[in-house]
Protein backbone atom coordinates (compact mmCIF):
# COMPACT_ATOMS: atom_id res chain seq x y z
CA UNK A 1 0.00 0.00 0.00
CA UNK A 2 1.49 3.36 -1.06
CA UNK A 3 1.66 6.32 1.25
CA UNK A 4 -0.90 9.07 0.73
CA UNK A 5 0.08 12.67 0.10
CA UNK A 6 0.29 14.52 3.38
CA UNK A 7 -1.82 17.54 4.27
CA UNK A 8 0.57 19.58 6.41
CA UNK A 9 -0.30 22.72 8.36
CA UNK A 10 2.54 24.84 9.75
CA UNK A 11 1.72 27.25 12.58
CA UNK A 12 3.64 30.46 12.11
CA UNK A 13 4.04 33.61 14.14
CA UNK A 14 5.93 36.79 13.56
CA UNK A 15 8.44 38.43 15.82
CA UNK A 16 10.79 41.36 15.92
CA UNK A 17 14.11 40.82 14.18
CA UNK A 18 17.00 40.43 16.64
CA UNK A 19 18.71 43.24 14.72
CA UNK A 20 15.84 45.68 15.31
CA UNK A 21 16.15 48.69 17.58
CA UNK A 22 13.45 48.65 20.26
CA UNK A 23 12.45 51.87 21.99
CA UNK A 24 9.59 52.69 24.34
CA UNK A 25 7.25 55.56 23.62
CA UNK A 26 4.37 56.27 26.02
CA UNK A 27 5.12 52.92 27.72
CA UNK A 28 4.54 51.03 24.46
CA UNK A 29 7.15 49.35 22.23
CA UNK A 30 7.83 51.21 19.02
CA UNK A 31 9.12 48.98 16.22
CA UNK A 32 9.07 49.67 12.51
CA UNK A 33 6.97 47.20 10.53
CA UNK A 34 9.91 46.34 8.27
CA UNK A 35 11.75 44.90 11.29
CA UNK A 36 9.34 41.96 11.77
CA UNK A 37 10.28 38.48 10.55
CA UNK A 38 8.95 34.92 10.71
CA UNK A 39 9.65 33.60 14.20
CA UNK A 40 12.95 31.73 13.58
CA UNK A 41 11.90 28.44 15.28
CA UNK A 42 8.72 28.48 13.16
CA UNK A 43 10.82 28.88 10.01
CA UNK A 44 12.61 25.67 11.02
CA UNK A 45 9.27 23.85 11.32
CA UNK A 46 8.39 25.10 7.83
CA UNK A 47 11.67 23.66 6.56
CA UNK A 48 10.68 20.30 8.09
CA UNK A 49 7.33 20.52 6.29
CA UNK A 50 9.04 21.26 2.97
CA UNK A 51 11.33 18.25 3.38
CA UNK A 52 8.36 16.01 4.25
CA UNK A 53 6.56 17.21 1.12
CA UNK A 54 9.64 16.54 -1.02
CA UNK A 55 9.84 13.00 0.38
CA UNK A 56 6.17 11.97 0.52
CA UNK A 57 4.29 14.54 -1.56
CA UNK A 58 1.43 16.62 -0.28
CA UNK A 59 0.35 20.18 0.34
CA UNK A 60 1.55 22.73 2.88
CA UNK A 61 -0.67 25.37 4.46
CA UNK A 62 0.95 28.09 6.54
CA UNK A 63 -1.36 29.50 9.21
CA UNK A 64 -0.88 32.61 11.33
CA UNK A 65 -2.95 34.49 13.91
CA UNK A 66 -1.85 38.08 13.62
CA UNK A 67 -2.66 41.62 12.67
CA UNK A 68 -3.13 42.13 8.95
CA UNK A 69 0.54 43.11 8.72
CA UNK A 70 1.38 39.43 9.18
CA UNK A 71 0.62 39.01 5.48
CA UNK A 72 4.23 39.93 4.69
CA UNK A 73 5.65 37.03 6.71
CA UNK A 74 3.12 34.61 5.20
CA UNK A 75 4.12 35.76 1.71
CA UNK A 76 7.71 34.95 2.64
CA UNK A 77 6.61 31.45 3.69
CA UNK A 78 4.87 31.00 0.33
CA UNK A 79 8.06 32.09 -1.43
CA UNK A 80 9.98 29.47 0.58
CA UNK A 81 7.71 26.77 -0.86
CA UNK A 82 4.41 26.58 1.06
CA UNK A 83 1.34 26.06 -1.15
CA UNK A 84 -1.25 28.28 0.49
CA UNK A 85 -1.56 30.72 3.39
CA UNK A 86 -4.28 31.58 5.89
CA UNK A 87 -4.18 34.70 8.06
CA UNK A 88 -6.59 34.76 11.00
CA UNK A 89 -6.88 38.41 11.93
CA UNK A 90 -6.50 39.37 15.57
CA UNK A 91 -6.16 42.52 17.62
CA UNK A 92 -3.59 43.43 20.30
CA UNK A 93 -5.86 42.11 23.08
CA UNK A 94 -5.77 38.61 21.58
CA UNK A 95 -2.04 37.90 21.63
CA UNK A 96 -2.12 35.58 24.64
CA UNK A 97 -1.27 31.94 23.74
CA UNK A 98 -4.73 30.83 24.93
CA UNK A 99 -6.50 33.15 22.47
CA UNK A 100 -4.18 32.27 19.62
CA UNK A 101 -4.59 28.52 20.21
CA UNK A 102 -8.38 28.83 20.38
CA UNK A 103 -8.58 30.64 17.05
CA UNK A 104 -6.31 28.06 15.42
CA UNK A 105 -8.43 25.23 16.83
CA UNK A 106 -11.65 26.82 15.54
CA UNK A 107 -10.20 27.01 12.06
CA UNK A 108 -8.59 23.56 11.99
CA UNK A 109 -11.64 21.70 13.27
CA UNK A 110 -13.35 22.41 9.94
CA UNK A 111 -10.60 21.24 7.57
CA UNK A 112 -8.74 18.01 6.83
CA UNK A 113 -5.10 17.75 7.87
CA UNK A 114 -2.59 15.03 8.71
CA UNK A 115 0.34 16.81 10.34
CA UNK A 116 0.54 20.01 12.36
CA UNK A 117 4.00 21.47 12.81
CA UNK A 118 5.05 24.30 15.10
CA UNK A 119 8.25 25.91 16.26
CA UNK A 120 9.77 24.87 19.57
CA UNK A 121 9.17 28.34 21.04
CA UNK A 122 8.74 31.99 20.12
CA UNK A 123 11.75 34.24 20.41
CA UNK A 124 9.71 37.11 21.84
CA UNK A 125 7.73 35.42 24.64
CA UNK A 126 9.52 32.03 24.78
CA UNK A 127 6.32 30.43 26.14
CA UNK A 128 6.30 27.22 24.03
CA UNK A 129 2.54 27.11 24.65
CA UNK A 130 0.65 27.55 21.38
CA UNK A 131 1.46 24.18 19.76
CA UNK A 132 0.61 21.99 22.78
CA UNK A 133 -2.50 24.10 23.52
CA UNK A 134 -3.76 23.59 19.97
CA UNK A 135 -3.22 19.83 20.20
CA UNK A 136 -5.05 19.69 23.54
CA UNK A 137 -8.02 21.64 22.14
CA UNK A 138 -8.17 19.35 19.08
CA UNK A 139 -7.67 16.25 21.26
CA UNK A 140 -4.84 14.90 19.11
CA UNK A 141 -1.44 13.53 20.22
CA UNK A 142 1.50 15.90 20.23
CA UNK A 143 5.25 15.49 20.48
CA UNK A 144 7.79 18.15 21.41
CA UNK A 145 11.29 18.27 19.94
CA UNK A 146 10.59 15.79 17.12
CA UNK A 147 13.86 15.20 15.28
CA UNK A 148 12.48 12.83 12.63
CA UNK A 149 9.04 12.20 11.13
CA UNK A 150 8.48 9.25 8.78
CA UNK A 151 5.28 8.18 7.08
CA UNK A 152 4.24 4.52 7.35
CA UNK A 153 0.98 4.07 5.43
CA UNK A 154 -1.74 5.21 7.86
CA UNK A 155 0.68 5.91 10.69
CA UNK A 156 3.72 8.05 11.36
CA UNK A 157 6.95 7.11 13.06
CA UNK A 158 8.19 9.93 15.25
CA UNK A 159 11.58 10.14 16.89
CA UNK A 160 12.05 12.80 19.55
CA UNK A 161 14.85 14.01 21.75
CA UNK A 162 13.72 13.83 25.37
CA UNK A 163 16.47 15.72 27.20
CA UNK A 164 19.18 13.51 25.74
CA UNK A 165 17.15 10.29 25.56
CA UNK A 166 15.89 9.24 22.11
CA UNK A 167 12.26 8.05 22.07
CA UNK A 168 10.40 6.46 19.14
CA UNK A 169 6.61 6.48 18.70
CA UNK A 170 4.22 5.07 16.12
CA UNK A 171 1.02 7.14 15.97
CA UNK A 172 -2.01 7.53 13.69
CA UNK A 173 -2.74 10.73 11.82
CA UNK A 174 -3.40 13.52 12.68
CA UNK A 175 -0.86 14.68 15.24
CA UNK A 176 1.13 17.78 16.17
CA UNK A 177 4.89 18.00 16.50
CA UNK A 178 7.17 20.83 17.51
CA UNK A 179 10.56 20.97 15.81
CA UNK A 180 13.74 21.79 17.76
CA UNK A 181 15.63 24.88 16.72
CA UNK A 182 18.84 23.01 15.90
CA UNK A 183 17.31 20.54 13.42
CA UNK A 184 17.44 22.53 10.16
CA UNK A 185 18.71 25.66 8.50
CA UNK A 186 15.67 27.20 6.75
CA UNK A 187 16.03 27.69 3.01
CA UNK A 188 15.94 31.21 1.59
CA UNK A 189 13.22 32.27 -0.86
CA UNK A 190 14.41 32.17 -4.46
CA UNK A 191 13.48 34.78 -7.05
CA UNK A 192 11.27 32.21 -8.77
CA UNK A 193 9.66 31.38 -5.42
CA UNK A 194 8.93 35.05 -4.76
CA UNK A 195 7.24 35.40 -8.16
CA UNK A 196 5.19 32.21 -7.67
CA UNK A 197 4.12 33.33 -4.19
CA UNK A 198 2.13 36.20 -5.70
CA UNK A 199 -0.20 33.71 -7.41
CA UNK A 200 -0.64 31.22 -4.57
CA UNK A 201 -3.92 31.04 -2.58
CA UNK A 202 -4.05 33.49 0.32
CA UNK A 203 -7.02 33.80 2.67
CA UNK A 204 -7.68 36.41 5.35
CA UNK A 205 -10.41 35.41 7.79
CA UNK A 206 -11.87 36.63 11.07
CA UNK A 207 -12.93 34.41 13.95
CA UNK A 208 -14.51 35.55 17.18
CA UNK A 209 -13.14 34.41 20.53
CA UNK A 210 -15.63 34.56 23.38
CA UNK A 211 -12.94 34.33 26.03
CA UNK A 212 -12.25 37.27 28.30
CA UNK A 213 -9.50 39.44 26.89
CA UNK A 214 -6.19 39.86 28.71
CA UNK A 215 -4.70 43.30 28.34
CA UNK A 216 -1.05 44.20 28.79
CA UNK A 217 -1.13 47.60 30.45
CA UNK A 218 2.37 48.85 29.67
CA UNK A 219 6.01 48.06 29.08
CA UNK A 220 8.93 49.44 31.05
CA UNK A 221 12.70 49.25 31.08
CA UNK A 222 14.33 47.26 33.92
CA UNK A 223 15.20 49.44 36.87
CA UNK A 224 18.85 49.24 37.87
CA UNK A 225 19.26 50.26 41.51
CA UNK A 226 22.70 48.87 42.16
CA UNK A 227 25.04 50.90 44.31
CA UNK A 228 28.67 51.20 43.33
CA UNK A 229 30.92 51.07 46.38
CA UNK A 230 34.68 51.31 46.10
CA UNK A 231 36.58 49.48 48.82
CA UNK A 232 39.65 51.36 49.95
CA UNK A 233 42.59 50.81 52.25
CA UNK A 234 44.73 47.77 52.90
CA UNK A 235 43.57 44.33 51.73
CA UNK A 236 42.60 43.28 55.26
CA UNK A 237 40.54 46.47 55.63
CA UNK A 238 38.81 45.84 52.28
CA UNK A 239 38.00 42.26 53.31
CA UNK A 240 36.55 43.46 56.59
CA UNK A 241 34.47 46.11 54.80
CA UNK A 242 33.22 43.58 52.23
CA UNK A 243 32.25 41.13 54.97
CA UNK A 244 30.31 43.84 56.74
CA UNK A 245 28.50 44.83 53.53
CA UNK A 246 27.52 41.24 52.74
CA UNK A 247 26.06 40.79 56.21
CA UNK A 248 24.10 44.02 56.15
Amino acid sequence: MSNKALQIVVLLSRTVSPEASLVLEAEQPLVEEKEFIINPPDAISLEEALQLKEKYGGRITVLMVSKKEGEKQLRTALAMGADQAVLIESNPNEDHPAHIAKKIQEYLQNIDYDVLLAGDFSTDGATSQVGPRVAALLDIPYFVKAIRIEQEEKHARIIRNADGDIETYRVPFPFLATIPQSLHVPRLPSLAGIMKAKKKPFRIIQLKDSRAKKTLSHYSYPQLNRKQIMLQGEIKDQVASLSKLLKS
